[in-house]
């Protein structure tokens, strides 16, 4: 007779690593999935430049060097006119 030899501890994750691998939606976890889109659109929002909608000294004060404060809110104040 021959005995069979029971599963090693080990396998088992390995095992259900497989399986879901062998699973998983591709639509959602591959390359131009919808996880990889979101992370993408993510990434192009926090790279765009910031665009301020006023020029408040409040709003300069954090968000501009102190020292430069006077060009900054004429750099604000020109891209503010060119939006119109």
């Amino acid at each position: 007779m021959s005995k069979e030899e029971p599963m090693h501890r080990g396998h088992i994750p390995i095992l259900l690593w497989l399986l879901l691998v062998s699973t998983a939606c591709p639509h959602a976890f591959g390359r131009g999935g919808t996880i990889d889109q979101a992370v993408l659109k993510d990434m192009e929002e926090s790279a765009r430049p910031l665009r301020l909608t006023d020029c408040e000294p409040e709003t300069l004060q954090a968000i501009c060097h102190p020292k430069k404060l006077q060009e900054c809110e004429r750099q604000c104040r020109e891209a503010l006119e060119e939006d119109g």
